[in-house]
């Protein structure tokens, strides 16, 4: 079946902001499209019936009778592929996409997809600003920024797409100039039946790769493609020829392609040995798109991070506040207390909590126990924290660990909010959460 058939009837699948970029994308193409969404009043409903008052628009739950009239389902990567009514579409001949395939079957330059359980948003940012400084237009989008299908009429060298395991599992061949998994560590186990399935998805980025970048030290990460594309890799040890890593010298440790030191590790912008591996990234998928390197250094330099990423809010009276909402997962959390970790000095004061989404929290137990000086739990699955962090606090919300916190902090401390959970038992997202907690250390709440 062709993507755009003269006659396909397309169901959009959701109808947040990349629902509407998919619904304005087909209907400018003289498109049949109807609309469904689970929730009863959807982000954009107001929008698209004002615009399209003629297009069929169904809200509040999903009709299998609906979806198996469609021939296309343009779905949003939030509902999984095992939902009845898809699965019914799919078992009548319906064709499965989204805005990722869409925008691609109409891009002419070059694409560089990354993805990975954590720091896929702050790679993609660092990547995309180091190749704006070069002169060459650069789209940053995918599961960040701007929905892509809103900017395919425009003239973009180079796409860097964020790419989650829901919206790879909705592209049959990516096919892109480079692609990359930064990592792998359990996340949306409650999506998923086992970490296998899980990797699979991630794996999927390397489909028609031309070129394929790895973490040599996590295997998970190792491409499972055919052995003509071009591979190279980036680690925090000593890299061989055609590799990124880490060369100690008497300098101290620097970034380094091959046996070329690069860049001191002290002259990084961001904190911790994790954005050392996030600065490597970003510097072999520039090297991957010919960007020059006095750019690409630059950008290592000078780039301040993204909210809700391990942010330094503040430091006051000897105290640093870390903001780290998006560390929805425990290798994300784990990131940040290795990052932020002092030798010989538990410092950490570490908040935690939400909902774990079924993962397994045990790696916690021994990071929480070299690291933190004190731990307070909070949210929904407190209880499942016990076992990782038996010298914890337990509260009712993370205000009352703030509060708590506060009267024990001391010069040298951090404060860090990593809750290796989801928000939404208490807040409307991870960025509703972080915005409180830094209107709290800023003194506004």
């Amino acid at each position: 079946m062709t993507l755009i058939g003269a006659d396909t009837k397309y169901l959009v699948v959701g109808l947040g902001l990349t629902g509407l970029s998919c619904v304005r994308f087909l209907t400018a193409r003289g498109k049949w499209v109807a609309v469904t969404d689970s929730r009863p009043n959807p982000p954009n409903l107001g929008e698209v019936q004002n615009q399209f008052p003629d297009m069929e628009v169904q809200v509040g739950g999903f009709s299998r009778e609906m979806f198996v009239q469609a021939d296309v389902l343009v779905m949003s990567p939030g509902v999984a592929l095992r939902t009845p009514a898809v699965q019914a579409a799919i078992q009548a001949g319906a064709r499965v996409t989204s805005d990722i395939e869409l925008f691609l079957s109409e891009f002419t330059g070059q694409v560089v997809a990354i993805t990975g359980s954590n720091a896929k948003s702050t790679v993609t940012q660092w990547l995309g600003e180091a190749i704006q400084r070069s002169g060459r237009k650069v789209l940053i989008g995918g599961n960040i920024g701007t929905p892509v299908l809103d900017a395919v009429d425009q003239s973009f060298d180079v796409a860097v797409l964020e790419l989650s395991s829901g919206q790879l599992e909705l592209l049959p061949k990516l096919g892109a100039d480079v692609a990359t998994i930064l990592n792998v560590s359990e996340d949306h186990m409650d999506r998923y039946d086992s970490m296998v399935q899980y990797q699979q998805a991630k794996q999927r980025i390397y489909f028609g790769a031309k070129q394929a970048l790895f973490n040599r030290q996590e295997l998970l990460t190792q491409p499972l493609v055919a052995p003509d594309v071009k591979v190279s890799s980036f680690g925090l040890n000593r890299p061989d020829l055609k590799q990124y890593g880490v060369l100690e010298t008497p300098a101290g440790a620097c970034l380094a392609s091959g046996f070329k030191v690069l860049l001191p590790a002290a002259e990084l912008a961001l904190p911790g040995r994790h954005n050392i591996a996030n600065a490597l990234a970003v510097l072999a998928l520039a090297d991957a798109v010919q960007n020059p390197l006095e750019h690409t250094l630059a950008a290592l330099r000078d780039f301040s991070g993204l909210p809700h990423r391990c942010q330094l809010v503040r430091e006051q009276a000897g105290i640093r506040y870390f903001n780290d909402s998006k560390a929805t997962n425990v290798g994300s959390t784990l990131a940040a207390l290795t990052g932020l970790a002092q030798a010989d000095c538990k410092a950490i004061v570490l908040l935690l909590g939400g909902q774990t989404k079924g993962q397994d929290l045990g790696p916690l137990a021994a990071v929480i126990a070299a690291t933190c000086k004190a731990v307070y739990v909070y949210g929904a699955d407190q209880q499942r924290f016990h076992e990782v962090a038996p010298q914890a606090t337990y509260v009712d919300s993370m205000f009352d660990a703030l509060n708590q916190a506060n009267t024990t902090l001391q010069d040298g401390d951090i404060l860090l909010l990593s809750p290796a959970c989801a928000s939404f038992d208490q807040f409307s997202n991870f960025e509703d959460r972080g915005e409180q907690f830094v209107a709290w250390v800023e003194g506004r709440r």
